[in-house]
């Protein structure tokens, strides 16, 4: 662990931004992991995310302001839902994985869209127009079928069966071993299958991190991965690889608090410019979230 210690002004003006400009499903989530607040509190304010379909819509990833389900919002709801534990019996989790499970196309082999085509007709970054074309196995399905593992109660098995399948042949090819938003899909896979299935991709994923990570100081001021993004705790995969520029890049996130207590997107939509700002501002609680838990995961800050 490293000896740094965060100045107490910074993380109270973090917690401060946390509990007065959060949305609150940040702010529930922020409450549940660092003031034993309710996990019920967090399952009420994602069920105002999620519609009749069991999928989750209405803005609840800032970059698609799309008030219809689509597979993108739906696993940021099940990355919450696992993170606070949340039971297979919880309403708000079996319609999630329902919606999953009805969304999966079944006739050409390609997953899930992880975006519908109505998204074209509302707010959101460019990165989320729709693309019929997009190959759905490496980003969503390989989170996904992770996400079918923790809740397997409730997915037939041999559906399950032929999911775990694909992933591990997608993950296994060659070709797919340098985008790192397929990484981070594999490392929530990684996190939730059995140690079977994890021994039959590891090679790949090993070569994926070599691949994909920044360690290289001079390129955290752009948009790339991380290493603590991919080491985010001591009980990660790649933990120990990963250390020391993980606590290396401590202390430029550190740099990058903004004088309101949050930290701010390096990225913009250039598009849809009157709805950004709110865009923006939500992301502030989310990555202001994700901050206090790099903190907090790296000995930086102890509460």
């Amino acid at each position: 662990m490293t000896n740094q210690v965060m100045a107490e002004k910074q993380y109270g003006l973090a917690v401060r931004f946390m509990k007065e400009n959060a949305r609150a499903i940040e702010r529930a989530l922020y409450e549940f992991e660092y003031e034993a607040g309710s996990s019920d509190e967090v399952l009420r304010q994602l069920a105002a995310y999620q519609n009749a379909d069991g999928g989750f819509g209405h803005g609840l990833e800032p970059d698609i302001r799309l008030a219809a389900s689509s597979v993108l919002a739906t696993t940021v709801a099940l990355h919450h839902l696992i993170g606070v534990k949340a039971a297979r019996q919880s309403p708000i989790v079996q319609g999630a994985i329902r919606y999953l499970i009805e969304n999966y196309n079944t006739t050409q082999n390609t997953g899930w869209d992880i975006v519908p085509p109505d998204v074209e007709t509302a707010p959101r970054a460019p990165w989320w127009n729709y693309n019929a074309s997009h190959d759905g196995w490496g980003n969503p399905a390989i989170e996904i079928v992770g996400f079918f593992y923790a809740y397997s109660e409730l997915v037939p098995a041999a559906l399950l069966d032929e999911l775990t399948q694909h992933a591990i042949t997608h993950i296994n090819k060659k070709s797919t071993r340098k985008d790192f938003h397929e990484l981070l899909c594999c490392l929530r896979f990684a996190e939730l299958v059995p140690n079977s299935v994890l021994h039959a991709v590891k090679e790949a994923l090993d070569e994926m991190v070599n691949n994909c990570v920044s360690t290289d100081p001079s390129q955290w001021e752009g948009y790339c991965l991380t290493p603590v993004q991919v080491a985010e705790s001591p009980e990660s995969l790649y933990y120990n690889q990963l250390k020391e520029s993980g606590e290396q890049y401590m202390g430029h996130l550190l740099t990058k608090q903004q004088e309101d207590g949050s930290w701010s997107p390096p990225w913009n939509w250039g598009q849809f410019e009157e709805v950004w700002p709110q865009a923006e501002q939500e992301w502030k609680g989310v990555l202001t979230l994700e901050a206090l838990r790099r903190l907090k995961a790296y000995g930086i800050v102890s509460s």
